[in-house]
C-alpha cells in the first residue's frame, strides 16, 4: 500500500506521460516553424487563421539558419528570406479576400496544393504528405550546389513538413474514426429502436 502511494504523483508534479507529451508538442511546434516558410510558395487559399505563431517564428529562423553557415554567402538563403514574406503576405491577403466573399474555408485550412492542379488524380492528403516533402527535398538537395545555407535549410524543411503532413492526416484519421463509429453505435440504436417498436404492435 505504502509502496502504490510512492508511485502516484503528486497534484502538479512531474509524470513521464505529461512530459512526453510537452516533448511531443514542442517537436510538432518546431516541425511546424521550419515547414512554415515553404508553404506559401506550396499551397494557395489557406484559412483566415491558419497563419499563427509558427509562421512568426519561421520569420526570426530564416536568419538564424545563415548564422550556422558563416563561411558561405548568405545571398541565396536572404532572398528566400525577402520572398517568404512576401508569399506570406500575399497567402494572407488571399485568405482575407476569401473571407469577404463568404468562401466556406476551414479557418485553419492548411491550403490548397499548387500541385493539385497537374495531379487531378491524387488526393489532396496524399500531395501533402508525400510529394509535397519530397519536392522540397530534391530541390534542397539541388540547391546544395550553388547555396548551401538554403538547401540545406529546404531539405530540414521538406523534412519537417512530411512530419506535419503526417501528423495531421494521422488526427484526420482518428476524427474519421469516431464518426464511423458514431455512426455504427446510432445505426445499432436505430435498428433496437425499430424492433422495439414492432414488439409494441
Amino acid at each position: 500500500m505504502q509502496k502504490q502511494q510512492q508511485q502516484q504523483p503528486e497534484p502538479g508534479g512531474w509524470t513521464p506521460v505529461e512530459d512526453a507529451r510537452n516533448a511531443a508538442a514542442l517537436l510538432m511546434f518546431a516541425a511546424q516553424v521550419l515547414s512554415a516558410p515553404v508553404e506559401p510558395f506550396l499551397r494557395t487559399r489557406f484559412g483566415v487563421k491558419y497563419f499563427g505563431m509558427p509562421s512568426f517564428f519561421a520569420f526570426l529562423c530564416i536568419p538564424v539558419w545563415m548564422l550556422l553557415w558563416p563561411e558561405k554567402s548568405p545571398a541565396g538563403i536572404v532572398i528566400f528570406w525577402g520572398l517568404f514574406v512576401l508569399m506570406q503576405l500575399r497567402a494572407r491577403i488571399e485568405s482575407a479576400r476569401m473571407m469577404m466573399r463568404g468562401d466556406i474555408v476551414h479557418t485553419r485550412y492548411n491550403g490548397r496544393p499548387r500541385l493539385a492542379a497537374i495531379l487531378r488524380r491524387t488526393p489532396e492528403h496524399k500531395i501533402k504528405c508525400d510529394i509535397e516533402p519530397w519536392v522540397v527535398i530534391i530541390a534542397g538537395g539541388l540547391l546544395m550546389a550553388v547555396s548551401p545555407p538554403l538547401g540545406s535549410y529546404l531539405m530540414l524543411s521538406g523534412f519537417c513538413l512530411a512530419i506535419c503532413g503526417g501528423v495531421a492526416e494521422s488526427v484526420d484519421r482518428a476524427r474519421v474514426m469516431q464518426l464511423h463509429d458514431a455512426w455504427l453505435e446510432q445505426q445499432a440504436l436505430a435498428d433496437r429502436f425499430r424492433e422495439m417498436q414492432d414488439n409494441r404492435k
